[in-house]
């Protein structure tokens, strides 16, 4: 609600396409240059009680965001201001929220607890936007936020009501240093690393909203009504990929299913580079959100398995820069391939390079396909003997 109803307010202040997508650069670029710094907050500092702080954090800017609406006092230099200090929130939000979920589930459950998370996710993203506009075209942009507000009290009440084992007391470093051993302790794991460089490619080349606007304007012709089906049936394969994990349940194979989802998504994606109807081009685009909701949900699941819980929140921290960090850059990125050689190229390029970077990953790291829940050789303690500081 918060993102819908800040991006029609920009948008109707300005009027400016650049200044609208400057919005979400700064908001990008707070995550970017505070994510790794929030995993070592997270890792140092009751992830609970970050949560609290942080959910009360957004929930203020909510609420300031509708008392300026409100007087009509909102600026566009107020909306970049809050969203840097959302993109900061963020930034510890999200390593703190992930790196809980080991905390209140056992490992045979950590597969449904990130499809379910998914799930969650995916639901409020759907609909989210639609309460935001129904609460603006009858009430106004300010009553939309302060709706957002009161909705942080059914997450402040759950986070109240957990009940979240004590962290272990540690030796901590000073801050940097921290940071520091985090990065060295994710890269220096192969499975970790084979995950991120998977998780990179799959940002940075795979479908994105330009994409997606690219196709459905200058291929199929569709005009805005297309772009808004398309989108659609994006999002109703991904529905369709994370119910159908959670019906499948816990997979003992996950590298495996990771690579043959992965696969998939490759397959998929190229196809969808020849596609000229519209009908064709909605059913591949399904297929492709079908096969990359499993190829996430192990990509994730692997991720949570194999990292040390005093590392949890830096090593997830590097996951969501990868994942978010690159997005950003992917609708650039499609941009330039499209102006070099048009949009079936930039995408079954696309395809190309990620089916590469598997298929160097799979050659290069024998743990990624034959992962299935266990942790490696590789000590924990790696990390902390080169960079010194961490664990204690």
């Amino acid at each position: 609600m918060e993102t819908t109803t800040t991006s029609w307010l920009l948008y109707q202040i300005t009027g400016d396409p650049a200044l609208l997508g400057l919005g979400g650069a700064i908001r990008a670029a707070a995550i970017i240059l505070f994510g790794l710094i929030g995993g070592a907050v997270a890792d140092r500092t009751d992830r609970r009680r970050l949560l609290l702080i942080t959910q009360c954090g957004f929930a203020t800017t909510s609420l300031v965001l509708g008392l300026l609406v409100l007087d009509g006092r909102l600026s566009f230099w107020h909306i970049y201001a809050f969203a840097a200090a959302n993109g900061a929130l963020e930034s510890i939000d999200s390593p703190a929220r992930r790196a809980i979920f080991p905390m209140l589930v056992h490992r045979s459950e950590m597969q449904s607890a990130v499809v379910l998370n998914s799930t969650v996710f995916r639901l409020a993203r759907l609909v989210g936007p639609a309460i935001a506009g129904v609460s603006i075209a009858l009430y106004g942009p300010a009553v939309s936020y302060f709706v957002n507000v009161v909705s942080y009290v059914a997450i402040l009440g759950a986070l109240l009501f957990m009940r979240v084992p004590t962290m272990p007391e540690r030796r901590t470093a000073p801050l940097m240093r921290e940071v520091v051993d985090g990065l060295r302790y994710t890269l220096r794991r192969p499975l970790l690393r084979a995950v991120l460089v998977m998780e990179s490619t799959h940002s940075l080349f795979g479908v994105n909203t330009a994409l997606i606007t690219i196709l459905a304007s200058d291929v199929l012709h569709s005009g805005p009504q297309g772009l808004g089906l398309l989108l659609s049936a994006q999002a109703l394969g991904a529905l369709i990929g994370t119910m159908g994990l959670v019906m499948i349940g816990d997979m003992e194979r996950k590298g495996r299913a990771m690579m043959i989802s992965g696969v998939a998504y490759c397959v998929a994606l190229a196809l969808l580079s020849f596609a000229r109807r519209f009908e064709v081009a909605a059913l591949l685009l399904v297929l492709t959100t079908v096969a990359d909701a499993f190829w996430t949900a192990m990509r994730n699941t692997m991720f949570q398995l194999h990292t040390d819980d005093a590392y949890r929140g830096r090593s997830m921290s590097t996951l969501l820069l990868a994942g978010r960090g690159f997005t950003q850059a992917a609708q650039l990125e499609t941009g330039i391939a499209v102006s070099i050689a048009g949009l079936p190229f930039a995408i079954l390029s696309g395809a190309a390079v990620i089916a590469l970077a598997m298929g160097a990953v799979n050659a290069r790291t024998a743990e990624v396909r034959s992962f299935r829940g266990i942790p490696d050789a590789v000590p924990a303690s790696a990390a902390t003997e080169l960079g010194g500081g961490g664990e204690g």
